[in-house]
């Protein structure tokens, strides 16, 4: 089937929506703004296959079993970082092995993430790149759009709320969202990005009209359309920062309910006018 583009742009239009002009928006952090933590799904991959490829089954090629944990890192990205690592040390235990409780591993996914991180924040710092150098391109432009039409932006992430509050304040974006950032904290299982979906919609007193969400994973796009607000799924090429659709995210987030699929933001007005020039419902 042909795909629906927004004339001029690489806006996938997946379906119509019927929604009023947005008041709020509430954004993802990693991959749908920042690129700082950009390659981390490879580097926890590798990580988990250390351990559990000496525990591959005899009919399960190394390719199969990489496969396999991908599937379930992507399925928990979104949500906090420890479940990605309790169902790691899951799997561990089910192929017959010892594994250590899920915050060791936790830990050093963290630690071995970091390295990246610091070399790119160095960088930052240094002035050897900028802050648009880091950001899913057009970010800001669209962050300001938003903001000059008077809508309230909120930021809610799966990643640890110290590391997201330093990143956006480092990539010069936090003062968009006005301390609405919100994000794991000692107590991780608290927090779902549906239950601060839930009290935007709550705060906006309707029940998902006018109200977007934007991310480029399964979780939040699913919650946003659970709650019948207008999932916008972003399926950026991390990497290279192309310009052109991710086609391994673009039939997932499809699946989670994204009524537009955007490979970035670098069509940031285009895709506002479009918002703001359907009559109100």
């Amino acid at each position: 089937m042909q795909r629906q583009l927004l004339p001029g742009t690489a806006i996938e239009l997946v379906h119509p929506f019927p929604h009023r002009r947005p008041r709020a928006a509430v954004f993802d952090f990693d991959g749908t703004l920042s690129l700082i933590r950009g390659g981390w799904t490879d580097l926890m991959v590798g990580m988990m296959y250390e351990s559990l490829g000496p525990l591959a089954r005899a009919d399960e090629s190394p390719e199969q079993l990489q496969a396999r944990i991908r599937a379930y890192v992507l399925s928990l990205n979104g949500a906090p970082t420890i479940l990605q690592m309790e169902r790691f040390a899951k799997e561990i235990r089910d192929r017959g092995g010892h594994a250590e409780p899920a915050p060791v591993y936790h830990q050093e996914y963290l630690r071995r993430l970091g390295v990246k991180i610091t070399e790119r924040k160095t960088a930052l710092m240094e002035r050897r790149c900028v802050e648009d150098d880091l950001t899913v391109p057009g970010t800001r432009t669209l962050l300001q759009l938003l903001v000059d039409r008077g809508v309230e932006l909120t930021l809610a992430s799966g990643t640890e709320i110290e590391f997201v509050r330093e990143e956006a304040a480092l990539l010069k974006i936090a003062d968009f969202f006005e301390g609405r950032i919100f994000a794991p904290g000692s107590q991780p299982h608290a927090f779902a990005k549906k239950r601060v979906m839930e009290e935007l919609l709550l705060r906006h007193g309707d029940r998902g009209t006018g109200v977007i969400g934007v991310g480029d994973v399964q979780v939040e796009t699913r919650a946003m359309s659970d709650l019948g607000g207008l999932p916008i799924g972003v399926a950026c090429d991390e990497q290279h920062r192309s310009g052109v659709t991710d086609e391994a995210k673009r039939p997932q987030l499809i699946e989670a309910g994204a009524a537009v699929i955007v490979p970035d933001y670098r069509h940031a007005a285009e895709f506002v006018e479009h918002l703001w020039g359907r009559p109100e419902a």
